[in-house]
């Protein structure tokens, strides 16, 4: 560059010449500071409504936790009581087995009777 030159930064500058530039250069930092600003309030307010679904989120699945839990202690009473009427369960199916063959003896009984009967009718007559 050659002295003959002036640029708005070399000191031979008159300071009329440099508001104006000033003005600019003021005005483009309060641009770029308000728009870091928002662009600061923006990410807080994401961080924010993130914060707020991780803990609705938490809430959410220790509430299911908790049925879960529920469930495996009511599922292991229910076993538990099976197991217990199991053994009369046996004891019925048993019941009724011996019931059945007592039905077809008694039958079978009914049936010989009868014919003993009819024998016994023929010697009288």
């Amino acid at each position: 560059m050659s002295s003959s030159q002036n640029t708005p930064f070399d000191s031979g500058s008159s300071p009329s010449n440099l508001e104006p530039i000033d003005a600019a250069s003021r005005q483009a930092f309060d641009s770029v500071s308000q728009y870091f600003q928002a662009e600061l309030e923006a990410s807080g307010s994401d961080l924010s409504l993130l914060a707020k679904l991780n803990d609705t989120s938490i809430a959410k699945y220790e509430g299911l936790s908790r049925q879960a839990q529920d469930m495996l202690v009511h599922a292991y009473k229910i076993k538990q009581t099976y197991n217990e009427m199991e053994a009369q369960m046996v004891a019925v199916d048993n019941l009724v087995e011996s019931i059945n063959n007592l039905e077809k003896v008694t039958r079978e009984l009914d049936k010989y009777s009868l014919q003993l009967e009819a024998k016994f009718q023929k010697l009288l007559n």
